[in-house]
């Protein structure tokens, strides 16, 4: 805790340190006929210290930096009467500008977006300080004389310049761009960066070293070509090399502001906006190059991943074009149709459609291409190499040009053969009873329905495994299931070709013998009992059991109901079993 403390301690004093000297150098370096000084560090110094400090300090630094300004104000500048509001107001500006530039743009700091240099110049490069200039006109109007409108126009020129100028160098610096930017950098680039900086060294010495030829846009091209090769940290270092050549030879007498017949308060006006012009060049363009190389970095990882996604995906991706040419299938396509993806480029893609299916497809395609944003998935069939047809699932979306325009469809095909293999077969397995393959008692009721209203007679037979629950119980459900399994082969292959073998529930069985006389069915009838009787077609390792059946007969004329006949079958199983099973019992 303690050596935080002192951390923390030894952080503002550095910091008050660094700001009374930014003050003590606009004030007494630059304040030309007594006025309002012309170069103003200390607004950024401050701004930046501010946006780099946790909101809940802003406090602690703010009553430093107004002792501090209070202090410099009375002794280097306009005396005691105006040292208190103006070190209020020169605070409140960098706090201000501070604090609206962090609430429209939370994430500022790093000026990596054009649009967050863009927020900070209006609002710290103009707004704020016009604002802030009013009351500062007023008050040094009131101690000095000088007429307000001058007096706010030397203020927000100044101040305004000033947070320009200085601040964003400040902030990449106090944010550690340069000790990234060398941990980072290979040793041929810091090569190529001391060569760059050199050569922007050497165009701001010809620049302010002489005042002869205005050599203004010099060093600019040369900080540009810097900011160009080596992004912000070549910005930052060229703005700081130029301001600090520049500032240096202006004071000597030496540089292209000599070369105007004003007064020193405008030639160093002059050079401050001259700096702001640089900085307003250099920032936003190395913001947008730092914004292009995160953008490369993501088309990089997309295409990384889109690469591994098409090589290792089972589904087929397939581009095209807008007029309907395929210009890039994946690998897979040759395990799903049986082409190489170099047989399909250039082809239509609606010649691989079923031609059936193709005009569909065709007019889904053309609808989506109008909306432009939505995604449209159809099931279709495809023509395999092998003429063969192959069901198939594609998601499609449109492709836009940057422009926003459509040029194509991206479309991604999955193999749903299996998938409609059964919705084909929904209907037979709706009807169907999974453990033996025969009808079920849906068909049942339909069939025995549909005949009687038909106005058909015939018999109704009924069949019931006798025993069946001991069966389950002392040799398991898997002998169980053979039983029954094997009772549902005797009784498919013991009715007559026409008629329909039905599993009602468990161990009921039934036929419904259509236009069969009582003693046909019941030749019937008898021969499955015995058969099923005689049977003994169970697992290898399986116990010994006698397995056997009973069965109820009725006949039926037209126009009898189902729940009759149903209930005339089932009195005889009724009977059948109490007579002591494996027999027939024939309704009376």
């Amino acid at each position: 805790m303690v050596p935080h403390r002192l951390a923390r301690l030894f952080s503002a004093a550095r910091f008050a340190l660094v700001y009374f000297a930014s003050l003590t150098f606009g004030l007494l370096l630059s304040r030309f006929d007594r006025g309002v000084a012309v170069v103003w560090i200390a607004g950024a110094v401050l701004f930046v210290q501010l946006v780099v400090t946790p909101r809940r300090r802003w406090p602690d630094v703010g009553m430093t930096a107004v002792a501090c300004a209070a202090a410099a104000i009375w002794w280097f500048g306009f005396g005691p009467l105006a040292a208190l509001p103006l070190a209020l107001i020169s605070v409140g500006e960098a706090w201000a500008a501070a604090w609206v530039v962090k609430r429209i743009y939370p994430r500022f700091g790093r000026l990596q977006s054009i649009d967050e240099v863009v927020r900070f110049l209006l609002v710290a490069g103009l707004l704020v300080p016009a604002l802030c200039a009013a009351p500062a006109a007023w008050v040094i109007h009131w101690v000095a004389g000088l007429p307000v409108m001058r007096a706010w126009g030397d203020w927000f020129g100044a101040h305004a310049l000033g947070f320009i100028a200085f601040s964003p160098p400040l902030l990449l610096a106090r944010q550690g761009e340069a000790r990234h930017w060398l941990q980072s950098a290979s040793a041929r680039l810091k090569r190529e960066a001391m060569l760059l900086l050199g050569l922007v060294a050497l165009a701001s010495l010809l620049t302010f070293g002489q005042n002869v030829v205005p050599l203004v846009l010099l060093p600019l091209i040369v900080m540009v070509a810097t900011t160009l090769r080596l992004g912000r940290f070549g910005a930052m270092a060229s703005v700081i090399i130029l301001m600090t050549v520049g500032l240096i030879g202006t004071s000597a007498g030496f540089g292209p502001t000599m070369l105007l017949h004003v007064s020193t308060w405008l030639r160093y006006e002059v050079l401050q906006g001259y700096f702001a012009s640089v900085v307003l060049v250099v920032l936003p363009l190395s913001a947008e190059l730092v914004a292009r190389q995160r953008l490369l970095e993501r088309v990089q990882a997309a295409e990384a991943l889109h690469r591994l996604i098409i090589e290792r995906s089972s589904d087929v991706i397939i581009r095209v074009k807008y007029d309907g040419t395929v210009s890039f299938a994946s690998p897979s396509l040759v395990r799903l149709w049986g082409y190489l993806p170099e047989e399909v480029v250039g082809r239509s893609v609606f010649e691989l459609v079923h031609p059936r299916d193709a005009p569909r497809v065709r007019a889904s395609r053309r609808s989506l291409m109008d909306t432009k944003d939505a995604m449209i998935a159809a099931e279709f069939r495809i023509l395999r190499k092998n003429r063969s047809e192959l069901w198939v699932e594609g998601s499609t979306r449109a492709v836009l040009d940057h422009q926003g325009r459509v040029n194509g469809t991206l479309t991604l095909i999955r193999d749903i053969s299996g998938r409609r293999e059964m919705i084909d077969n929904l209907p037979h397995l709706a009807m169907t009873d999974p453990l033996t393959g025969l009808a079920n008692r849906r068909v049942f009721d339909l069939d025995l329905a549909k005949g009687l209203a038909s106005g058909q007679s015939g018999c109704l037979a009924l069949f019931d495994l006798d025993h069946f629950k001991q069966i389950n119980d002392l040799h398991g459900r898997a002998i169980g299931d053979q039983v029954i399994r094997t009772f549902a082969q005797v009784l498919r292959e013991s009715v007559r070709s026409g008629d329909n073998a039905v599993r009602l529930d468990g161990e009921e069985f039934a036929v419904v013998l259509f236009g069969a006389r009582i003693e046909d069915a019941r030749q019937i009838c008898e021969r499955i009992v015995a058969r099923f009787a005689a049977t003994r077609d169970f697992p290898a390792g399986a116990p010994v059991l006698h397995a056997t059946v009973s069965a109820g007969l009725a006949r039926f004329d037209p126009g009898s109901s189902p729940e009759a006949v149903m209930t005339a079958a089932d009195t005889a199983l009724y009977h059948a079993k109490s007579d002591g099973r494996n027999r027939l019992a024939v309704a009376a």
